[in-house]
């Protein structure tokens, strides 16, 4: 969906209306996208959150995963259940992906800015999903953005203070970890 939206970005930048055609320069990049999302109906996707051959659930735990380049930035979460018997099961439960901004932003911001997706999402899942003692988990790769949140002594500036305080309103005993990833 993420090339689709950048295509979008492009027009809007250009100053093209709805009704206006798609500029010549656009074309090979929308049609590989449209033919793309045609394929999208041969996906699968089991919607079912908890498996019926799944025992007494004795742990459900909520894994908000966010991340951001320059392209975009975006979050998901899954839910992953373990039975009495010590088998996981894991499922998506929502995904949201968005364009970078049109005026540049750095990295660091980026990924804090990625991160409040899922603090939005955190908050609608408690709220829709009939679950109760849940734990959460947000996780991110970005060590920046770990300093932003954790930090009680510096200030800073308007932009990252406003998303660092919405993320703390929200996760007030709960978990933002670093997600520590390898390349082979």
């Amino acid at each position: 969906m993420l090339k689709g939206k950048q295509v979008l970005q492009e027009m809007c930048m250009n100053q093209l209306d709805w009704d206006s055609p798609i500029p010549e320069s656009l074309q090979p990049r929308w049609q590989q996208w449209i033919a793309k999302v045609k394929t999208l109906d041969s996906i699968i996707v089991k919607r079912c959150l908890k498996p019926a051959d799944l025992d007494e659930v004795v742990t459900t735990e909520i894994h908000h995963f966010s991340d951001a380049s320059t392209i975009g930035y975006g979050q998901c979460s899954y839910l992953r259940l373990i039975d009495r018997n010590r088998r996981v099961h894991c499922s998506l439960i929502m995904e949201k992906a968005t364009v970078t901004p049109i005026k540049p932003v750095t990295i660091p911001r980026l990924e804090l800015t990625a991160a409040l997706p899922s603090i939005k999402v955190s908050s609608m899942l408690c709220d829709e999903l009939d679950i109760t003692n849940i734990t959460e988990w947000f996780w991110t790769d970005n060590t920046v953005v770990l300093g932003y949140i954790h930090n009680d002594s510096r200030r800073c500036h308007v932009f990252v203070a406003n998303r660092v305080q919405q993320i703390r309103d929200h996760i007030s005993g709960i978990t933002f970890a670093l997600l520590i990833t390898r390349r082979i």
